[in-house]
């Protein structure tokens, strides 16, 4: 049911007035009013939805009760009633933002027919309320993907500058001038039984994240996001020495004690957004100089690093090198780097592959050869499906940039 005031000053026509609203199924007389005075202390008191106000009325007049009453509730429809006499004034107050208006006398079909179109309006904008409210609450609640989402490609540089700032207008990200990154590392606590390998790699992540955002909300606003190494990276405001020692504290122990492991916390300082890729690298090359794993993941990593480039190196190659089984080696590559196996040779491979797009001389198949991918299709779509954008696109926007070679 929506609310309707009724504001005329002659009593007959009131009553007449709300005797037809009446017969409305989707509508109750909320108010009634006799002067523009009382009908904006009506409105203020009962918040309609829609407003019949005559158009002459004493001491408030119907152009000054529009112009209160549309600061009041912008929201509500606004239909005048008129005489022919003042058909003139009728059409400036539409003019205001006055949804219809009805001439005296009011005959019922064109009185019913205004007032259904009044509130067809009504109906439409609840239900893009609603739609807009669902949007907003879905945003919110995938906010962490896609801010993830959003830093991954950002780092990977698969964003111009203009993209970039329509992502952070879209997502609301505010980052502070100076700008810390700190990046949570994990490891085994030795005084525990528990060890990292015994969460799932999401759990522990998302666990630290949660206990980040208590923290930081006592101290200052902070951005987190996961790294492609499956890190917590965290963005903030710098704040003084001792503030900061402070919020570690208070950071750290409810980390280690509630997950059973030891945090190390490492940081570097950013000085505007276009160092932020170059200042996460420097956080992120600390962090992986910290990670230490068992010597067969750490062996696989080597593996890695050193045969990425041939296109018959894969999962079942590394585990034929180190004497295990893939199914094995690919449980534990992911406990304890919290990336797949796939993904980090992928990701490898598409490190090299943006180094080399920037040198225009190089065919795309060469750089598929170069990179490990046997044609330069399988290549396309793997660079597709990596950064969201074709090769092609990515050495467009570095040539359009200044940035190839």
């Amino acid at each position: 049911m929506y609310k309707i005031l009724i504001a005329d000053d002659e009593d007959i026509i009131r009553r007449g007035l709300a005797g037809m609203v009446s017969q409305h199924p989707k509508l109750e007389v909320a108010a009634l009013a006799e002067d523009g005075e009382i009908a904006l202390e009506q409105a203020a008191r009962t918040r309609p939805d829609l407003m019949l106000v005559d158009i002459n009325m004493p001491f408030v007049d119907g152009f000054a009760f529009i112009k209160e009453a549309k600061q009041l509730l912008p929201e509500a429809e606004i239909i005048i009633v008129t005489g022919y006499d003042d058909f003139a004034f009728a059409q400036k107050a539409l003019q205001l933002g006055v949804a219809d208006y009805l001439l005296k006398p009011i005959m019922e079909e064109p009185f019913f027919a205004v007032l259904d179109k009044a509130i067809s309006r009504l109906d439409n904008r609840a239900t893009s309320r609603k739609y807009i409210n669902w949007l907003t609450q879905q945003l919110e609640r995938n906010r962490p993907s896609l801010l993830g989402d959003f830093f991954r490609r950002w780092l990977r540089g698969s964003m111009d500058q203009l993209e970039i700032e329509d992502r952070m207008r879209y997502l609301n990200i505010q980052i502070p001038l100076p700008y810390w990154v700190t990046v949570l590392h994990l490891r085994n606590d030795p005084t525990q039984k528990a060890s990292i390998t015994d969460w799932e790699p999401e759990l522990l992540l998302y666990g630290c994240d949660n206990i980040v955002q208590e923290v930081f909300a006592s101290y200052c606003p902070v951005l987190t996001f996961r790294t492609e190494d499956s890190a917590l990276a965290m963005i903030s405001e710098v704040l003084p020495q001792e503030r900061w020692e402070e919020l570690a504290r208070d950071l750290v122990l409810p980390i280690e004690s509630h997950l059973l492991v030891k945090v190390e916390l490492v940081q570097r300082k950013g000085e505007s957004l276009p160092d932020f890729p170059e200042v996460v690298e420097q956080a992120m090359q600390e962090y992986k100089a910290h990670r230490r794993y068992s010597d067969m993941v750490t062996e696989a990593i080597r593996l890695i690093d050193r045969r990425w480039g041939n296109s018959d190196f894969s999962l079942q190659a590394a585990a034929d090198a180190l004497y295990v089984t893939p199914q094995y080696l690919s449980r534990m590559f992911h406990q304890e780097t919290g990336d797949t196996f796939g993904s980090y040779l992928t990701g490898k491979r598409m490190k090299e592959a943006m180094r080399l797009l920037q040198n225009q001389h190089l065919k795309m198949y060469e750089i598929a050869q170069k990179t490990g991918y046997s044609s330069q299709h399988y290549f396309s779509s793997a660079f597709k499906r990596a950064l969201g954008i074709s090769p092609v696109e990515y050495r467009k926007n570095i040539l359009e940039q200044g940035g190839g070679k």
